[in-house]
Formats: C-alpha cells, structure tokens, sequence
C-alpha cells in the first residue's frame, strides 16, 4: 500500500546518496516499514526537504487524481506512528534503548520539518484543533461585529439624492472642480488636495446629474488630467473659454 506514495529503490542501484526505499537487490515488498524507516535514519537532516519532494513528485506523477494533501497525511500518520511506539517503550528494559533515543530525536527532526510546511493542522492534537477553531470563530465573529458597525455608519452617509446639473454645464462644475484645486491657504498650503484625479471624476459620477441623467466617467476622463504638469503623456482637453464662467478669487485677509 505504502509503495504507492514512495518511490521504490531501482534493482542494481548502488548509490550511498539515493532517497528511495529498499535494497539494490530483490527485497520483501511487505517489510517497507522497515525499509522505509532505515532509509529515513539514513539520511542527514538537511535532507528532509529533498526527501519530501522527491517522494511527492513520484506519487503525484503515478496517481494524477492524487493530492499533496493525502501524500504529506500518508507520510505523517507513518512518522508519527513511529515516534510514539519507540516514546512508550519501556527504557529501563528496552536493550535498544540508546538506539532508540537516535531515532527519537531523528524522527523528532522530521516531524519538526513537517510541522513547519503543515498546511492541514495534522500536527495539532483534537484539543488544540478545538483551541485553535474557537479562536479562529470569535476572531471572526468580532470582525463582522465591526463591519456591521462601519456598514452602519457608511449607510448614513448614503444617498439616492443627486446634484443636478443645468445642461450644458457640466464643464462649467468641472471648471470651478478644478480651479478649486489650484486653490492655497497663505500661498503655501492646497485648500483641497488628493493624490489623483480620479477621485474627483469619481465624486461627480456618484453624486451629480446634467439635466437628471448620470453622468459618464469617460465624458470627464479627458479634462481631468493625471499629471497637470506634463499634459504630453495624455490625450487632455481644456474646458472651452465659453464654459468658464466663474472665477475663484480669494479675498483679502480683515485686519
């Protein structure tokens, strides 16, 4: 069952460095745990990333339907089993039991690898699990509390009222949108500022009409433009001289 998931060693491979399972020559398919395990206790810990990988290609490779999902609860079920039936041995008895402390803290090395690329929680225990989800529902719970609270305040903001605009003068607003950007406190500071464009085309879609009917954002693209300081890299238009029908001038300061 198990050789589905890894790969089995080649007849005649000799190789000290190989990551598959088994002998060069013919081996008891039915003692793979055995082989497996040796294979594990053979390579270096800086390899348990490589051996990973070279396992889950062979069995995505032979199983398309598979998933890295099934390889990697496969891989721990057999490293966790292990871990826990040499953690219970009895070690005053065990005569294996400095052997057994190796594999311990080899295995350990391995489950500390696979914890870290876990994505399915198979290393928490059931209480953990309950832990971890309950916090994860009163996280979420406390989130929609506070959207709620946002959406509540933003729908006071709404309206289905418009600003309407005579027609024929939509670029005359425009006009005075822009001439009131050119606007400054003391001559040092913009009386209104934004960082692009957009947002003022945006405002004039959502809350205004020529003559009750919405307005497009395209119909305004044109005259607003994204760098007012290099008009060569957008097709801009200026409002007409006969839609210029109001000036901003500021007033002089009282004593």
């Amino acid at each position: 069952m198990s050789l589905k998931f890894f790969r089995p060693r080649d007849r005649f491979d000799f190789s000290k460095n190989t990551l598959d399972i088994g002998k060069p020559f013919l081996w008891d398919r039915e003692s793979f745990l055995k082989h497996f395990f040796l294979r594990i206790f053979a390579i270096g810990n800086h390899r348990w990333e490589e051996f990973y990988h070279h396992h889950l290609t062979y069995y995505l490779s032979n199983h398309p339907d598979g998933s890295e999902e099934v390889f990697f609860k496969k891989l721990w079920l057999l490293i966790e089993t292990r871990l826990k039936s040499l953690v219970v041995k009895d070690i005053y008895v065990s005569k294996t039991h400095v052997r057994d402390q190796k594999e311990i803290e080899r295995l350990k090395s391995f489950t500390g690898f696979l914890t870290a690329i876990d994505k399915w929680s198979c290393h928490e225990t059931d209480k953990a699990a309950v832990v971890r989800l309950q916090t994860e529902l009163y996280s979420a719970l406390d989130q929609i509390k506070k959207q709620k609270a946002e959406l509540k305040v933003a729908k006071k903001l709404e309206t289905t009222d418009h600003i309407n605009i005579p027609k024929g003068y939509l670029l005359t607003v425009v006009d005075i949108i822009i001439e009131l950007q050119k606007q400054t406190v003391d001559g040092k500071v913009e009386l209104v500022f934004s960082r692009t464009q957009a947002i003022w085309m945006k405002m004039i879609c959502r809350y205004f009409t020529i003559d009750h009917q919405t307005i497009k954002y395209d119909r305004l693209k044109r005259y607003f433009s994204p760098d007012p300081d290099d008009l060569s890299k957008v097709k801009f238009s200026e409002v007409p001289d006969n839609k210029k029908l109001f000036k901003i001038v500021p007033i002089k300061k009282r004593s």
